[in-house]
């Protein structure tokens, strides 16, 4: 009886193994750690933009201002949407608060009124979105999960946007801007 139990093991374990509901999903052959931590960091960065954006709704008087920042709650709420399925399958909750360097800077802002207020948040903007982009398209060559590659690129597009936007209202009010990344990268 001794001799048959090992394999008789052997054979159940692959059979578990190369059925589908014990079987690993081939898309879960990404890099977990580091999509996870991009992840994290996404979401946190979702929730700063849409925070710093009812900033900008409340205090700007700009009305090119005011549009872009509700583009950012709009859009940064929808990317956080977008990631729920993600953050599910990672056991991650999206932050419900800015994190210490955007309350910082929030704080910076609120002192801040007119033309001084609108040159503070479109330089964060322009900055936040360059930093981010690089972020996307980085996650976008290192992942192995297809679909979560296929999030990481309709979000790209959108930092992207983002960074358009924020370039062109930075020119209109004299605040320096840097190229935007080429999506090859």
């Amino acid at each position: 009886m001794k001799t048959n139990a090992l394999p008789a093991f052997l054979v159940l374990a692959v059979l578990c193994a190369a059925t589908p509901a014990f079987a690993q999903s081939p898309d879960r052959s990404r890099t977990a750690h580091q999509d996870t931590e991009f992840l994290k960091a996404a979401n946190q960065g979702s929730v700063d933009e849409i925070e710093l954006a009812k900033i900008a709704l409340k205090k700007s008087d700009d009305q090119d201002v005011k549009n872009f920042a509700q583009k950012m709650v709009d859009d940064h709420t929808k990317l956080l949407d977008d990631m729920k399925k993600f953050d599910a399958e990672d056991g991650l909750t999206v932050p419900e608060y800015a994190d210490a360097a955007t309350l910082a800077e929030e704080a910076k802002l609120e002192v801040l009124s007119g033309k001084s207020f609108d040159k503070a948040y479109i330089e964060k903007m322009v900055e936040d979105h360059h930093k981010v982009l690089v972020d996307f398209m980085a996650e976008k060559k290192a992942t192995g999960y297809p679909a979560f590659r296929d999030a990481v690129e309709q979000g790209s597009q959108t930092v992207r946007d983002h960074l358009e936007m924020a370039n062109k209202l930075a020119k209109a009010n004299g605040v320096p801007t840097a190229p935007v990344p080429a999506s090859g990268m």
